[in-house]
């Protein structure tokens, strides 16, 4: 899926892993495991792909530079990596944005391919049942944490704990930010979805909801 210079990435990756004594399999595994979806996510966020090709290119060297200039820091980080590339995607999304002063793009500006492929949660319903443009036009709406936290807890099926490591913040917050993020989307998308969708939405964030408490 990635139309870039990937074997330029993967050898400047290889060669930092080696100087922090992670074999080349370890960092391919790494690769295989979780480009696409980071891919996916960053499209989400800005929109184009040679983009989002170049940012999440980025992400596996400037997390391997990492690796290479604190080991000690990194091996910890590391022992959950989806969570750890995450952050940085986040964070060089964050740096492109203010370094260009743009203001994020709205999901309306992206394409319908970006939507998850997974057909069996509320979102994914929501999009069957209505059009693709009115679901990214629901999360689009949403502030920049909440959208976030949605895509993972339903479309990357991340853990309560995975999100909070990327966020850097408490399990307590994240499941707090969860609810309020639910509530918001259902706030969005009422009046516009089936009664049984709108209803598991509604289950979603009680337990959500409940998680918090």
């Amino acid at each position: 899926m990635l139309k870039f210079e990937i074997c330029l990435v993967i050898v400047s990756c290889i060669l930092l892993v080696k100087v922090a004594n992670i074999t080349e399999q370890q960092f391919l595994g790494f690769y295989d495991q979780y480009s696409d979806k980071l891919y996916r996510y960053i499209y989400f966020r800005v929109g184009s792909e040679e983009l989002a090709q170049d940012l999440t290119s980025e992400v596996f060297l400037k997390s391997w530079e990492y690796v290479n200039r604190d080991k000690a820091s990194s091996n910890k980080q590391l022992a959950n990596p989806r969570a750890f590339f995450y952050q940085v995607a986040r964070n060089l999304i964050t740096d492109f944005y203010r370094q260009k002063d743009k203001s994020p793009l709205s999901l309306e500006e992206v394409a319908d391919k970006v939507i998850a492929d997974k057909q069996d949660g509320p979102l994914e319903q929501a999009a069957i049942s209505l059009d693709m443009e009115s679901v990214k036009a629901a999360l689009g709406r949403l502030n920049e944490d909440y959208r976030d936290i949605v895509i993972w807890r339903y479309l990357d099926e991340m853990e309560i704990k995975e999100i909070a490591q990327i966020m850097e913040k408490s399990d307590g917050a994240v499941r707090v930010l969860l609810s309020r993020a639910l509530s918001n989307l259902k706030g969005v998308l009422n009046g516009q979805l089936e009664p049984q969708i709108a209803e598991e939405i509604s289950v979603q964030e009680q337990v959500a909801g409940e998680e918090a408490a």
